[in-house]
């Protein structure tokens, strides 16, 4: 029996859907002989003998993490039911059948897993020694592999597998290892080989993007290895040096069958590169030698395909010279990194193709001395790092905005433009790239001059001068970029923020100048930005012109850096915060009380008048066509035919002619139904007045005596008097066209109404603006409309 390790399986569940599986609902399906603890977001499960595990679940994603130390098949596994882990990793202490992990991941009740990482713990369980140093300094042959019978790790297929790490210590790997993973985009190597099988990659060369390969021993490739993988964009290599001429040759076209390749990385690649060996890879973005201190130079015509290059980083080597046109056609290179090796000197034209390159390493080098103009042609260039170079000599030419480091926190600021002022001294900060203009004590009366630049932004330093004014923001070069700007102690008696600020200011210091008054326009310049200030030490003027200050300082006070050094000179041991509005301004209380009491007369006044004269006032609004949306019906009424259904008796048609034109025509024109003119001929009339006055708005009875002597007349006032009831909504309008001789006839719904409601009266004065008022409210006049509709059918 092998002695007791501790199995950590990490199993991490996404949570899509809105309910929580409680932790103990993982420990049902575990076995009695094994224990399982919830604890927190965490499940422990460990079977003696067999595995451990621990489950978590979080909200980013399902993984499962497993070591496994049985000496056959895991017998008391729990039924976990998830449907997608994101990453599973395995540590493993003994070898297992072939079918071993898909049967495993079937137990678990695993559906899809995207990552693997898997790390062989085999060694510690069979306590294998290690061979000696020379037995891995040999180079193993293939058919050598096939005649000694050694145990190995075997897979079968894992659904969706995207990613795949492999860590082991066996110096020999199995041809068929990664045959059961069909869809493998992305595959890790930690190895201690000296041989990789020919068709190691062939089941995953159809979709393999990006390879890593690491190895601590000394092995060599064939070409034909790489040579499958046609879609690779990513590859990751170490290689050997190798004595024999024939080791050299193999490394030619090493990567020319890989037409997709982007990124080459070759770190602790080999202290040998053939002049060769990138031939024919002309879409490489990236390519990255590293650490190999034996590699002194480099071929010139190394990087002649590389045309699409933007990054190339040959740091940590021994790099002591190179080549002259080492560089030459490299017309995309943005960022070159020669730091960490052994280069005393550069040549003047060596940077001199690389028209796009902006960023230069050349730290860690033994640079004593350049030429001024090494870096003059390289116009596009804005960084040259140059800490640890032991170079302090000679003024670099440099016609163009640059930074130069030559230390871990400061660097120069370069431009063809601009110097720094001789009374102030100037620098950048390289980790945030600030460029400080310190001017402080310099008795300057106006600012210094200042780069127009994009590249960084400017800190100016002020303090303690003779500055009485500030310029214009737009007025002075360089002065707009400045985001943090330092005046304390100067002569200033006012500040226009507005005008005299940069728009990317983010502090101000004006601490012991001569402002007297804040006023209302800096305060909404800072309401509407994030500006940081610091205001103490001025005289502030203490009455109603630091009103709005003290109004700024308590709504925002953590802008105010030094805010309990604000005083007012009238109240020298109150701070400014703490003062009252009545103590600055004893008017200001009596002003917003009259303006307050005066509000609320005039709204007294304006209720009055409205509760006495609504009606009138209403009336005058509509027919001037004022104010619709205070005097406007509802539209409650909006599918109606008709605005209005005239009910009169024929013997008072004299009336209609002069009432249809003026209804019908003008700025509210209505739609109007008339018996005579839209009923249909030979329809029964009782249905026709139901009909009508269902689908009109208002019912206008023209009151006479003929009307009262008219039966359909009075059977249509009736109809119209139900539908109000009905609806209770004022829908009939009366019109008095002559005095009536016999009241007995009227009958009792009409009397009731005209005692109840009043009615218009033709020939008043005010007739015609009293009736449209009466009639539908329209918010606004549809011009064109239709003046009256046509027959009812």
């Amino acid at each position: 029996m092998h002695s007791w390790r501790y199995l950590i399986v990490i199993c991490a569940i996404a949570c899509t859907n809105a309910q929580i599986i409680p932790l103990s609902n993982y420990c049902r399906h575990v076995h009695n002989w094994c224990t399982c603890e919830p604890q927190a977001n965490l499940v422990r499960i460990s079977c003696l003998d067999e595995y451990a595990m621990i489950l978590q679940i979080t909200d980013t994603g399902n993984n499962i993490a497993m070591s496994y130390y049985a000496s056959g098949n895991i017998h008391w596994l729990p039924r976990l039911n998830i449907s997608q882990v994101a990453q599973f990793e395995f540590d493993a202490y003994n070898y297992w059948p072939e079918t071993f992990f898909a049967e495993l991941l079937d137990t678990l009740g695993v559906e899809q897993v995207l990552s693997i990482q898997f790390r062989d713990r085999s060694i510690e369980t069979n306590e294998q020694s290690k061979p000696n140093k020379d037995e891995y300094e040999l180079d193993i042959k293939a058919e050598d592999i096939g005649a000694k019978n050694v145990s190995t790790w075997l897979f079968s297929e894992v659904p969706m597998l995207e990613y795949f790490k492999y860590e082991s210590h066996q110096r020999v790997l199995s041809e068929s290892i990664f045959h059961a993973f069909h869809n493998l985009s992305t595959l890790e190597l930690r190895l201690a080989v000296h041989h990789l099988p020919l068709r190691l990659f062939s089941s995953i060369a159809h979709s393999l993007h990006t390879l890593s390969i690491s190895n601590p021993y000394k092995f060599h490739f064939q070409p034909a290895l790489l040579q499958e993988l046609q879609q690779l964009r990513n590859l990751t290599l170490q290689l050997a040096r190798s004595p024999d001429d024939q080791s050299k040759q193999r490394l030619s076209p090493l990567f020319i069958s890989m037409p997709q390749l982007e990124e080459l990385h070759l770190s602790r690649a080999t202290s040998y590169v053939n002049a060769t060996m990138l031939r024919g890879s002309y879409n490489l973005h990236l390519i990255g030698i590293n650490k190999n201190p034996d590699l002194s130079e480099l071929p010139s015509e190394l990087f002649h395909d590389q045309g699409n290059l933007t990054k190339l980083d040959l740091s940590r080597n021994g790099l002591a010279k190179l080549p002259m046109d080492l560089f030459n056609g490299l017309t995309k290179l943005q960022l070159l990194d020669l730091s960490n090796n052994r280069l005393a000197n550069l040549s003047s034209e060596l940077f001199t193709s690389l028209t796009s390159l902006s960023t230069l390493m050349l730290n860690q080098n033994s640079l004593t001395s350049l030429d001024p103009t090494t870096f003059g042609n390289v116009r596009s260039l804005n960084l040259v790092d140059m800490r640890g170079t032991q170079f302090y000599g000679v003024k670099l030419f440099m016609p163009f905005e640059a930074l130069v480091c030559t230390n871990d926190d400061v660097c120069q600021y370069k431009s063809a433009d601009w110097e720094c002022d001789p009374q102030c001294i100037c620098w950048v900060q390289r980790h945030t790239q600030q460029l400080s203009v310190d001017c402080r004590g310099a008795q300057l009366k106006e600012l210094p001059l200042l780069p127009h630049t994009t590249l960084v932004q400017t800190t100016l330093k002020l303090k303690n001068n003779s500055i009485s004014q500030l310029p214009v923001a737009n007025g002075i070069v360089g002065y707009a970029n400045v985001t943090k700007l330092s005046l304390a102690n100067n002569l200033l008696s006012s500040l226009d923020a507005v005008q005299q600020l940069p728009n990317n200011l983010s502090f101000l210091d004006v601490r012991g100048n001569q402002i007297s008054v804040f006023d209302q326009d800096f305060i909404n310049y800072m309401t509407n930005n994030t500006v940081n200030l610091a205001l103490g030490g001025n005289p502030l003027s203490c009455d109603c012109s630091a009103l709005p200050l003290l109004g700024f300082v308590r709504a925002q006070p953590q802008r105010i850096q030094d805010i309990g050094d604000i005083y007012c000179s009238e109240w020298p041991d109150r701070p400014f915060q703490q003062l009252d509005v009545g103590e600055l301004c004893p008017s200001y209380i009596l002003l917003v009380g009259c303006i307050l009491g005066g509000l609320v007369i005039i709204i007294c006044l304006f209720s009055v008048v409205y509760l006495i004269y609504q009606q009138e006032l209403k009336i005058w609004l509509y027919n001037h066509n004022l104010c619709l949306w205070f005097v406007s019906e509802e539209e409650l009424d909006k599918d109606k035919t008709y605005d209005a259904f005239i009910s009169y008796s024929h013997k008072d048609e004299e009336l209609i002619g002069e009432l249809l034109p003026k209804l019908e025509t003008g700025l509210h024109a209505f739609r109007v139904c008339l018996h005579g003119r839209d009923w249909l001929v030979g329809d029964c009339i009782p249905e026709q007045i139901v009909r009508t006055v269902n689908d009109s708005k208002r019912v206008i009875i023209v009151l006479s005596q003929h009307f009262i002597n008219s039966v359909w007349a009075r059977m249509e006032f009736r109809i119209a008097y139900q539908a109000t009831l009905q609806d209770k909504r004022k829908r009939i309008i009366i019109i008095l066209y002559k005095e009536l001789q016999h009241f007995e006839g009227i009958d009792s719904e009409l009397r009731a109404y005209l005692k109840l409601n009043t009615y218009l009266k033709w020939g008043d004065p005010l007739f015609w603006s009293k009736l449209r008022y009466a009639m539908p409210h329209n918010r606004r006049v549809l011009k064109g409309q239709k003046k009256h509709a046509g027959p009812l059918i």
